[in-house]
């Protein structure tokens, strides 16, 4: 029994520098992306600190299940959901995204603060925000002089805020470019519950309907910006990859081919152990995996 309890002290540091090594590739990797002009990152934004942070949180031990989030994942997945999160300079520890594992697939999803972060710092967008119309308020648009839907009024009655996904009338976002123009893009709850019904976030869509909405919303408004930016090819991949983490799924059981095509998109990250590979049970992705509750680190108080 000594020599067993032994043996697994003796793997505990071997299994620890391989956890290590990934936050250490990945960081060296997102780094010379930033050194090749691939990628810009914030003069405040350490890439090694948010990778360490939230290598923090996925080794964090869940005690029910006696493991953490990294080890409940393939390592390629891990290193993958880093990634995004680094070349979107995003943090964890400022609850701008958390890390999602569905069957063994780790994949890292934004936040509504997260979404918001992004979008203000790509080319030619100076502000964006949006609210969420309660029943009872009043709220007004028209069409401005280019034939484009335009804000004109919302008259709040904070009273009418309840928190009820039920009480929610709908969403809008504004998008003001750096020369002063706004685009408005406004959803109906009806909308809202339609792209909700297609992804994989029903908990946190009933938890936090408000923040839930914005984020929705937002997401639809950033697409044309996103897509016609003059930002990286790199960023722009992970912006679209880590909106559409939640609906990855459904592609999967829509598009068995869809797992080889996003592999080929992404920038790879070697490891010596291990070479990344495509395993025939996640391109033959079972219905049971469909139903499964995913698991969420980096969302466990206010996930916005």
């Amino acid at each position: 029994m000594s020599n067993q309890v032994q043996q697994g002290q003796n793997n505990t540091p071997a299994e620890s520098n391989k956890k290590n090594e990934i936050v250490t590739r990945v960081a060296e990797k997102v780094q010379q992306m930033v050194e090749d002009n691939q990628i810009n990152i914030p003069e405040n934004y350490s890439i090694v600190n948010a990778i360490q942070a939230a290598y923090f949180k996925l080794t964090e031990i869940d005690f029910k299940k006696k493991t953490s989030l990294m080890d409940s994942a393939t390592k390629e997945s891990v290193a993958f959901s880093l990634q995004d999160m680094a070349i979107q300079a995003l943090s964890v520890a400022k609850n701008q995204g958390y890390f999602i594992v569905y069957g063994d697939k780790m994949q890292f999803v934004r936040s509504y603060h997260g979404t918001q972060a992004v979008i203000k710092r790509m080319s030619g967008v100076k502000d964006l925000w949006a609210n969420v119309i309660w029943k009872g308020e009043e709220f007004e648009v028209e069409y401005n002089e280019r034939g484009q839907l335009a804000f004109k009024s919302h008259k709040v009655d904070w009273k009418a805020a309840t928190g009820s996904k039920d009480d929610i009338e709908g969403a809008y976002c504004i998008i003001e470019r750096d020369d002063g123009v706004q685009f408005l893009t406004v959803m109906t709850m009806d909308e809202i519950k339609t792209s909700w019904s297609q992804s994989n976030m029903t908990t946190v869509q009933n938890k936090y309907p408000q923040e839930m909405a914005k984020r929705t919303v937002i997401n639809r408004a950033a697409k044309a910006f996103i897509n016609t930016s003059d930002d990286s090819d790199l960023l722009i991949g992970a912006v679209n990859r880590t909106t559409e983490n939640e609906f990855d799924n459904e592609r999967k059981e829509l598009n068995p081919e869809y797992e080889v095509q996003e592999k080929a998109n992404k920038e790879s990250i070697d490891f010596e152990e291990e070479k990344p590979k495509v395993r025939k049970e996640v391109i033959d992705y079972e219905e049971k995996e469909l139903e499964k509750e995913p698991v969420a680190a980096g969302a466990d108080s206010d996930p916005f």
